[in-house]
């Protein structure tokens, strides 16, 4: 028995052509090659969205608690804060107004300091406080990096509310941890002038 084998060879030719102008699966395999990209960039819109939001919220948070300080009625100890006395107990009483601002109030309290600082010299002395120790931690108020000071009447004062982000070092395609645990810090001032109280 003799084989053909022009006709195999069309058969088989036919057979090539036939799979090369079928299309099934082809979306399927478009959206696989497409899925991983848009998933990746809708991700990372998400992740710097929420970092601005929560940015946003601290540094609205530390302006609106300042605003106690501006009047004095910390100081004078007056009103709601007649029971505080010492500068760790107002320290704690404005982080406290600062968080309760924020969206979640329990993690600000634990990953928050504050520092109150009052310049006597005018707007030209003020600088700026590190809000990490040398390892990348957050500071803490026994520290003197993270110690306040008094301020007074008609005085040039800078509030900074110092926040370890947790989230900020596991957001997914978008790593912006900058402290020694892998959170991200984000440091929120408010400068002003203080009242004549």
């Amino acid at each position: 028995m003799r084989l053909d084998y022009r006709r195999s060879f069309g058969s088989a030719a036919s057979r090539v052509d036939r799979l090369r102008r079928d299309e099934d699966g082809a979306t399927a395999v478009e959206f696989a090659l497409i899925s991983m990209p848009f998933l990746m960039l809708l991700f990372g819109i998400m992740s710097v969205c929420l970092y601005f939001f929560t940015t946003l919220y601290i540094e609205n948070a530390v302006w609106n608690a300042s605003r106690d300080l501006r009047t004095g009625a910390f100081e004078n100890a007056t009103g709601d804060y007649a029971t505080l006395t010492t500068d760790a107990q107002k320290r704690a009483k404005l982080k406290e107004l600062i968080c309760n601002r924020t969206p979640s109030p329990s993690d600000c309290m634990s990953n928050m300091q504050v520092i109150v600082q009052g310049y006597s010299a005018g707007f030209g002395s003020i600088a700026r406080p590190s809000c990490k120790k040398a390892d990348n931690s957050l500071i803490d108020t026994a520290t003197a990096e993270g110690s306040s000071s008094t301020i007074g009447p008609d005085q040039p004062v800078l509030v900074t509310g110092c926040y370890q982000w947790k989230f900020g070092g596991s957001l997914p395609f978008f790593k912006i941890g900058n402290m020694a645990d892998g959170s991200y810090l984000i440091q929120a001032s408010a400068t002003f002038r203080t009242e004549p109280f």
